[in-house]
């Protein structure tokens, strides 16, 4: 039979418990850094992949440089408003996406377009954009710029590009702040374009008031409103011609303010 020194227990046991103590601590900092370490290893390897995928994706040797850049179908003015939308130089990489985003830029900022197309030509390096414009029929003259005017209403910029026959022209008081004109605005000036018997002088729109008025050979029209133009234009020849039948000496000054009442004056200045 033995005994156990107490006091002996009692001096060895602070040393155990220390020796446990340190060696959970460098167990717990062996966790947290193996977990950093595959953190950091996940993320690594995501980026490599990432990389690795991008250049199987699209490795360097198929990258599509400009050669050369082509604007055709058009010409004029025109050309050099494109090229200020065109961000790539001679030898740079564009994608298929670049050249859909060139596409649509155009399109939106340029509306005297009625086509575009860009698109690359692998075979000799060309960056291709085909353009085609609307046909204008008439110029609008207002107090600040001109525009040109094509059949469906739309109004763009006027590039200055002499055009055979020349246009029609109206003068506008004020300023138009839409991109598509009314249908009835556009019906009258069609109209008007197709009146050389009237041997019109010029044309005036007050765009506030929605009027206009007319400078003839035989003097001058105050027309009142725009609405029923083609109708008043028609109205007016048949005027014209009585007066002429009855011998008034012209100039005329004739009213259709009051056209809707079914009157109409006209008034001979001698």
């Amino acid at each position: 039979m033995y005994t156990v020194n107490k006091n002996a227990r009692k001096r060895f046991t602070p040393i155990r418990s220390k020796r446990q103590k340190a060696l959970r601590l460098r167990r717990f900092i062996i966790i947290i850094v193996s977990i950093a370490l595959l953190i950091g290893a996940f993320f690594a390897l995501k980026k490599a992949a990432a990389l690795l995928f991008n250049a199987a994706a699209r490795p360097s040797w198929l990258e599509w440089h400009i050669k050369k850049i082509n604007i055709s179908g058009e010409e004029g003015d025109i050309i050099g408003e494109i090229e200020k939308y065109i961000s790539f130089n001679e030898g740079d990489a564009v994608t298929h996406a670049d050249a859909a985003g060139l596409e649509r830029i155009l399109e939106r900022n340029l509306k005297e377009l009625k086509s575009v197309r860009v698109w690359r030509n692998f075979f000799n390096g060309n960056l291709n954009i085909k353009i085609k414009k609307h046909t204008p029929f008439a110029r609008l003259k207002t107090p600040s710029k001109t525009y040109l005017i094509e059949e469906g209403g739309l109004i763009f910029n006027d590039d200055k590009t002499p055009v055979n026959p020349p246009l029609f022209e109206v003068s506008i008081q004020g300023q138009i702040k839409a991109e598509l004109l009314p249908k009835e605005f556009v019906e009258l000036i069609k109209a008007l374009k197709f009146s050389a018997d009237l041997d019109i002088k010029e044309v005036s729109v007050d765009w506030e008031d929605n009027s206009f008025t007319l400078k003839l050979k035989s003097g001058s029209a105050d027309m009142g409103g725009v609405k029923n133009g083609p109708a008043k234009l028609g109205r007016l020849k048949s005027v014209l011609a009585e007066a002429e039948k009855r011998g008034f000496k012209e100039p005329y000054e004739i009213n259709f303010n009051y056209f809707n009442d079914g009157k109409i004056y006209l008034k001979p200045t001698t």
